[in-house]
């Protein structure tokens, strides 16, 4: 008689800026229960510390299948040493040992990773790259996060901090970005420049986000469509070298700009096919995300189940 599996759940925690997302899911990443609450607005590390610790107490408590704890935290991580060196939206925090800090209230296994690698993990085994052995996601909010995925497995780079993909330089003369390089895609497509630049395209000093953008574009406003197909091709231009490098089967784009739709889409794949080896471009699917503001919590519950030793 067949053993019946036992029944096991993960915890996934997406830290924010602003919101700390949580997700338990069982192994065929369905979502059994999901929390959501402020960031604590001082953002010192004890604070979060205990934020956290206490989202994972409760939920662990209320679902004691739970056998592991992802957290995707942004910034530059040490996985290795599970360490935050740098992150944006917790500028005063260098090298901070969260997940021991974590450990010193929590009794199950804990892993650290990147927020957009968590992000590419759940879009490819769930979400719209689910298939794919080799693929490339992108994730575009105020920054560009990344996350890369060769023969399935996600790649991390020597120290962990592999995949800032929006710090590609499309123009060595471009404006300085924040990571100290000059052009990168980030300093264009990043919503805080996006909006820059379509006021002045547009003439429009209402526009406040991407979407208003996009309200103006599905108004019939040629203008407005046109500065987010030529956006399309900026990106496209950063995808090329992405393509010539890695050869992926699919790239995957999430965040708010990917919400633009269509005309953002096509002037990706504009830049794509002028720009490729022709055989690699027309192989690569680029595709908008799946899985929306949930994906981050998801790809860290997945890697939960690594933490407790299921895959």
């Amino acid at each position: 008689m067949q053993k019946r599996r036992e029944t096991v759940y993960s915890l996934g925690l997406d830290l924010g800026g602003t919101n700390v997302k949580g997700a338990v899911i069982d192994t065929e990443g369905r979502i059994i229960s999901q929390v959501e609450e402020a960031t604590p607005p001082g953002k010192e590390v004890k604070e979060i510390v205990v934020c956290l610790a206490d989202m994972i107490e409760r939920l662990a408590s209320e679902h004691p299948e739970i056998i592991g704890v992802g957290l995707g935290s942004p910034g530059i991580l040490d996985a290795e040493r599970k360490i935050i060196r740098a992150s944006p939206n917790f500028p005063s925090w260098s090298n901070v040992p969260l997940i021991e800090l974590i450990a010193r209230y929590i009794k199950l296994p804990l892993i650290l990773e990147n927020d957009a690698n968590c992000f590419a993990l759940a879009e490819h085994r769930w979400g719209a790259g689910r298939g794919c052995r080799h693929l490339l996601a992108l994730t575009i909010g105020t920054g560009i996060g990344g996350g890369i995925i060769i023969d399935g497995e996600l790649y991390r780079g020597s120290t962990g901090a592999g995949g800032e993909l929006g710090h590609i330089s499309i123009d060595m003369n471009g404006p300085k970005c924040s990571c100290g390089s000059y052009g990168c895609i980030e300093r264009y497509i990043g919503s805080r420049w996006f909006v820059e630049a379509a006021r002045q395209k547009l003439s429009d000093s209402s526009i406040n986000s991407p979407k208003d953008v996009n309200i103006l574009s599905s108004a019939g406003n040629h203008a407005a469509a046109d500065f987010i197909a030529k956006q399309g091709e900026l990106l496209g231009i950063a995808c090329v070298s992405l393509i010539n490098i890695f050869d992926p089967q699919a790239i995957i784009i999430g965040g708010g700009i990917a919400e633009l739709g269509d005309p953002f889409f096509r002037g990706i794949r504009h830049s794509v096919n002028e720009r490729s080896y022709l055989k690699l471009a027309s192989e690569v699917k680029i595709l908008p995300a799946d899985l929306g503001t949930k994906a981050g919590a998801l790809g860290a519950a997945a890697l939960g189940f690594e933490a407790g030793r299921i895959k």
